[in-house]
Order: structure tokens, then sequence, then C-alpha cells
């Protein structure tokens, strides 16, 4: 399967691609890379409001803890 047409714009995907996080890497690989695209909340906000939501938004629509954040302590 071809990776989601949006990735080259997609805050998620480029905040959290490099992850050693089991979670977010199991995000990329189902949504970004697998066969969930279609089912993919950052997708559906980018096409109903015309703008990214952010990139803390997870593909299934929920926020990332700001525990699990980047730079988070």
């Amino acid at each position: 399967m071809a990776d989601c047409e949006m990735l080259p714009k997609c805050g998620f995907f480029h905040k959290y691609r490099d992850t050693l996080d089991l979670a977010c890497r199991g995000f990329v690989s189902t949504y970004c890379r697998g066969e969930r695209q279609a089912d993919c909340r950052r997708r559906e906000h980018r096409v109903r409001f015309g703008v990214a939501p952010s990139d803390d938004m997870l593909p299934s629509g929920q926020m990332m803890p700001e525990h699990m954040r980047p730079g988070a302590r």
C-alpha cells in the first residue's frame, strides 16, 4: 500500500515519525502507511476545515497526552 498523500504536509507524521514510542509507531504504520488511511481524523479535519489540525492530534482524533509529547518531562 502506498503512503498517505498527506504525509508531506502532515504535522503529526513529521513530529512523531522517528519516535521510539510503540503507540506512535503503530499509528504511523496503520494510518500513515497502512490500511486505515481513509479513517484518519487528521485528514478529515483538513478536508472539512481547510486547515491542518494540531500536530499533537493523533490520526484517531484524540490528542497526544502532554507527557508523551517531544520535550515533555
